[in-house]
């Protein structure tokens, strides 16, 4: 506050001026003692006559406008790092025009799967997971897709990734001085929702099952939606008992058996 005020002096005339001290008080805001409230009237140029109060002493302003700095890099630095993940996400020729709008499905239980992804959009509180289950081609990813899409037109920060390919990302990173791990995660962790799409199609590794539930566990209390090909049955017996009550922990199920999505047509 004192630099602001030397810097307006010089314009303003604030350094020829009557103080006032008001009063003194501890300022809980920036942790300052006997910051000083003064009048302080110009009596020199052209501001001349007017009275203006100045908490002297006080850092609460710069503090405001270092945060508010922070808060900017920090944003800048989200918005690159997620443009790493450009080459990495799913969204092929037919995914870049998914919405929930143009997804028709073709039974009673797709209708119900396009149903309930409607209405987690409208009731989005970034804490539900949901796990999307079915065979190969019933569009799964196409919802997934369509939900970002819908959260993110109301200003929601939304992240679709392929898990194999998303484990290749961090594997990349170990070689590469560019980015780090750490830097990687930070952006996964940080979003509002995470679409994980394909879990169960990485390679059956420890290093692969470690790296997926640290992850979830860095995710914990944020949204995120799953889709697979493989049954509980198998999803149990691939990443054990206990990871699997992890992964299934607050998440909907939400089936989507029938006749490949993609062939519709025919």
């Amino acid at each position: 506050m004192k630099k602001a005020i030397d810097v307006a002096s010089k314009v303003t005339g604030l350094d020829k001026l009557n103080k006032k001290v008001l009063r003194e008080y501890d300022c809980e805001g920036c942790g300052e003692e006997k910051v000083k409230e003064t009048e302080l009237t110009i009596y020199v140029g052209p501001r001349k006559g007017e009275v203006i109060v100045a908490q002297l002493g006080c850092k609460c302003n710069d503090m405001k406008l270092a945060e508010e700095a922070r808060k900017q890099r920090a944003k800048l630095k989200l918005e690159k790092m997620k443009d790493r993940f450009d080459y990495y996400s799913l969204l092929n020729e037919s995914l870049k025009f998914a919405t929930l709008d143009n997804y028709e499905p073709t039974n009673e239980v797709l209708a119900k799967a396009k149903a309930d992804m409607e209405s987690y959009v409208q009731n989005f509180d970034g804490k539900q997971n949901m796990l999307l289950h079915g065979g190969y081609g019933t569009g799964k990813s196409h919802l997934s897709v369509a939900v970002t899409k819908r959260l993110m037109e109301q200003g929601k920060q939304c992240l679709f990734l392929s898990l194999p390919k998303l484990l290749t990302k961090i594997k990349d990173t170990y070689n590469n001085k560019g980015v780090t791990e750490e830097e990687l995660l930070e952006v996964v962790q940080s979003v509002d929702l995470l679409v994980l799409d394909d879990l169960g199609a990485e390679h059956n590794t420890e290093w692969a099952t470690a790296k997926l539930f640290e992850i979830l566990d860095d995710r914990a209390g944020k949204a995120t939606i799953y889709t697979t090909n493989l049954s509980s049955s198998s999803l149990r017996e691939r990443f054990n008992e206990r990871n699997f009550s992890r992964l299934m922990e607050n998440a909907k199920i939400v089936k989507m058996t029938g006749s490949d999505y993609r062939r519709r047509d025919f």
